[in-house]
């Protein structure tokens, strides 16, 4: 072996798998439980603090949410087993009601089936192994239905009416001969003539089935079953009167005045069906009064998403505690299938759920679906008349390849698509609307389809695996233009094992963490540090916890690193205080213990044993590994920072020699740092 001597100025760029050579000086072969920081070196990880158990066994497979809704409230939430439960950050479990859509969270595999992600008080929550459809719910039809409009009234002109092709009404205004014929050309002076010959043949039984009502100038003629014709002539050209049956070409034909409900489409230039739409007659009061024409959608046409399919939301209520319901998403109000289509994930699962320049997004496939702007149950296009720019936009990513989309990343004022092998960018104008959003491919990476991009920075972060490892690549983001995706563990390229599931990004420090199967309690660190556009720092190490643990989530909040620890008796709510400034009181360092708790945690106890006192301490969990005990202020004969001598009867249970119930204490396992 050759000796080699050389001068180290310090540590703080972590682990390199390159031969002794090539690494730089301030690198390593390994780094557990160390934190490297250009400003303070390389030092000992911060211990993590016990905070609560939030399930009394282990979950097995868990997905976990983070509830960053403002400094005061923050929470975790948990799905497992098909049940959704809420803590707070200091453990304390939050009241979850369930009216409906419980059975939205089963899955066998919960930490790969969900995605979420809140907007204010609201957690929207996907299940990527549900397939969105449309209930079979259709828009309500009425019965067949004419409505004759009486627009013009001239002297010595004919108006006649024909049903299923047989004259059934007629009346000849006079010839204006004498003053009182003014009022014969009232249109709806004429609208009633003929309508009282129209209710004649029905009382004569020469219109079974047939009701006629007259409103103003427009004679409603319904149908009890059975579909019928109605024709209309006068001596205007076509241009007297009109008639509304399911179609009209002209919106300007519709009379003011008809009945309640009344449907009908307009269809505009015949060679054409993009300018037909459809309109619904309403007004105020019963009364025979002038009213609108609204626009609405088809009849018979299905338009109601099936909110069981769809994502489900967790509400935050008033009272502090959360509601878990299905989403009462909007239904079409407008159009039909051409017109005013179907959201392209009906009848696809969806990959990804999130929130971009005030819409609310969604993956199904190759497709890329905003809501409403400001609207963000619903998907539907407000008018079918015209496109609008708060209208959805829905707009497919175009590849030589087929490219599912598996993640979206919201970075500024960009969003980044990332599929198994490519990723895209989402463009648009200043305003983003459905006339100017497209999809453009920047660069062809293989991506992780389980770990979701993180953002940090100027960066965003996405895990490549190959050969049984882990490898990260980071995109510089500058005006919605992506570069090159530089991979940041080329000089580790075999220290993160495969089935990395998660990364989370610290906003406040230039810090990763990932977690992966392939070392479940561990949490591999990446620190870094730019200065402009140099990178001065790149340090990859791990911190390991017990070797029975399994760290089941990691997300920062602020200063903190809060993790779901699975162990064999339960699963645990811990935290790591990252401040570099953080310090025990009264003293200026943190004491170096994980699961630590004080004695106000624990169940103390004194007891005889053998003639000598003995304090208990129960503590809030089991732990077989090593045990520290540490005086944390003076007292009762022990001295701040002291050991304590221990013994452990049981997994739960640390034994002191003496009566020290009064003392202050922490209490924590062991680890090692190398």
């Amino acid at each position: 072996m050759t000796l080699v001597s050389a001068s180290i100025p310090n540590l703080v760029n972590g682990v390199s798998q390159q031969a002794y050579t090539q690494r730089l000086a301030s690198q390593a072969e390994e780094q557990v439980n160390f934190l490297s920081s250009i400003s303070g070196g390389l030092s000992r990880r911060a211990p993590s603090r016990h905070l609560a158990k939030i399930a009394p066994a282990p979950y097995g497979r868990a997905a976990l949410h983070l509830i960053n809704r403002d400094p005061a409230e923050r929470y975790v939430v948990a799905i497992a087993e098909g049940d959704l439960k809420v803590f707070d950050l200091s453990g304390a479990e939050k009241t979850v009601a369930f009216p409906d859509g419980k059975a939205y969270l089963a899955s066998a595999a919960p930490d790969a089936a969900f995605r979420a992600v809140t907007v204010a008080d609201y957690t929207f929550i996907v299940n990527r192994e549900v397939k969105t459809a449309l209930t079979a719910d259709l828009t309500a039809t009425r019965s067949k239905e004419a409505l004759v409009n009486v627009k013009q009234g001239n002297y010595g002109r004919s108006y006649r009416i024909e049903v299923d092709g047989v004259g059934r009404a007629a009346y000849t205004t006079p010839d204006g001969s004498a003053a009182s014929h003014s009022s014969s050309i009232d249109t709806v002076h004429i609208a009633a003539q003929l309508t009282a010959d129209l209710q004649a043949a029905v009382v004569a039984g020469e219109l079974p089935g047939f009701t006629v009502a007259r409103r103003q100038n427009a004679i409603h003629i319904v149908k009890d079953s059975g579909d019928f014709s109605v024709a209309v002539e006068d001596g205007f050209n076509g241009f007297a009167m009109s008639v509304a049956k399911g179609q009209l070409q002209r919106f300007s034909d519709l009379p003011s005045f008809g009945p309640e409900g009344f449907a009908v489409e307009i269809v505009g230039d015949p060679g054409t069906a993009f300018d037909n739409y459809y309109v619904r007659f309403e007004k105020s009061d019963a009364a025979d009064s002038a009213g609108v024409w609204r626009e609405t959608a088809a009849q018979g046409a299905p338009y109601k998403l099936d909110a069981a399919t769809m994502p489900h939301v967790l509400v935050r209520e008033a009272d502090g505690g959360f509601t878990f319901r299905r989403a009462e998403w909007e239904d079409r109000e407008v159009g039909d299938a051409e017109s005013a289509p179907q959201p392209s994930f009906v009848g696809r699962t969806l990959s990804d759920i999130f929130f971009f320049r005030n819409r609310l997004g969604v993956l199904a496939d190759e497709n890329v679906i905003l809501s409403r702007a400001g609207r963000f149950l619903n998907f539907w296009p407000k008018t079918a008349t015209a496109q609008v720019d708060s209208d959805p936009i829905d707009v497919a990513g175009s590849h030589n390849r087929v490219s599912i989309l598996r993640h979206a990343a919201p970075f500024n004022r960009s969003l980044l698509l990332f599929s198994d092998q490519t990723q895209f960018v989402l463009e648009g104008g200043e305003t983003l609307t459905p006339s100017n959003a497209s999809i453009r491919a920047t660069t062809e990476f293989v991506s992780s389809p389980r770990a979701k991009p993180a953002a940090s920075g100027r960066h965003v972060y996405f895990v490549a695996e190959k050969g049984g490892f882990a490898g990260v690549r980071e995109y510089a983001v500058e005006d919605a233009e992506l570069g090159d995706a530089v991979e940041n563990t080329k000089h580790a390229a075999s220290y993160i094992p495969e089935g990395v599931f998660s990364i989370a990004a610290a906003g406040h420090d230039d810090l990763l963490a990932l977690l992966t199967d392939g070392a479940p309690n561990a949490i591999y660190i990446y620190k870094f540090y730019w200065s402009r556009d140099d990178k001065l720092q790149s340090s990859w190490s791990r911190w390991e916890f017990g070797p029975q643990d399994r760290i089941l989530a990691a997300e920062f909040v602020e200063a903190r690193l809060m993790l779901i620890i699975e162990r064999a008796d339960g699963v645990f709510l811990e935290e790591i205080n990252l401040d570099p400034s953080a310090a025990d009181p009264g003293f200026d360092f943190q004491f170096r213990m994980d699961r630590r708790v004080t004695e106000a945690e624990c169940a103390v106890a004194t007891a005889e044993n053998g003639g000598q006192t003995a304090t208990l301490l129960t503590l809030p969990y089991e732990e077989s590994g090593e045990l520290w005990v540490a005086a944390r202020e003076d007292g009762v004969g022990l001295s701040a920072g002291q050991a304590v001598p221990h013994s452990r009867p049981d997994a739960e249970t640390v034994q002191l020699l003496g009566d020290l119930s009064a003392a202050k204490l922490f209490i924590g396992r062991r680890y090692l740092s190398r």
